[in-house]
């Protein structure tokens, strides 16, 4: 029997890992500065990610109402989603979706991703203060689903990746400091 040359006793301890936290989107300081977008960043996001919004939207759709049987289960109130409650998740997730496309960032598009899209998506209704937390869950969801997209194929050089992912980080940092924003003014 002949031994290796590297014991085993050496190998088994070789490498230990230090955990890490989850890195959340930290929410952009408002008021914007005048910065010039990556144009080449937003064209690649959208050139990848636009074959998918009829998936991503489906996906939002679905992991919104699953967070609210979860909550009405819990409660002990079960009620079927009702279609036009389907109907205007669907329209809200849509138009968010081409607005992060698009890299929207101005006063209109903060003001509606605060008190019209992320309300409706997350069923909260009118009361903005409660939006806050279902709205990150909701933004943090979208952002692993669309760097999935991103990411989606294996290639040399990842640079143009790395643009499309720092394009969508900075437009959803900023529509996470308008919903904190306006939960804030809320309360």
């Amino acid at each position: 029997m002949t031994k290796s040359p590297v014991s085993e006793r050496n190998t088994a301890a070789a490498v230990v890992r230090e955990v890490q936290p989850f890195a959340f989107l930290e929410p952009a300081r408002l008021p914007l500065r005048a910065s010039t977008p990556d144009t080449d960043g937003q064209r690649w996001l959208a050139d990848k990610v636009s074959p998918a919004i009829p998936q991503l939207v489906r996906s939002l759709v679905d992991h919104t109402i699953e967070r609210q049987n979860r909550r009405a289960i819990e409660r002990g109130n079960p009620q079927p989603i009702q279609v036009s409650v389907l109907n205007r998740r669907r329209r809200a997730a849509r138009t968010w979706l081409l607005a992060i496309l698009d890299g929207k960032t101005d006063a209109a598009t903060r003001h509606a991703v605060a008190t019209q899209w992320l309300p409706v998506l997350c069923g909260t209704g009118p009361d903005l203060a409660r939006v806050a937390h279902p709205g990150r869950v909701l933004i943090e969801f979208l952002r692993g689903a669309i760097t999935a997209c991103i990411f989606d194929e294996a290639t040399p050089n990842l640079l143009p990746h790395a643009r499309a992912l720092h394009t969508l980080e900075s437009t959803l940092a900023v529509h996470l400091a308008a919903l904190l924003q306006g939960a804030r003014i809320a309360n």
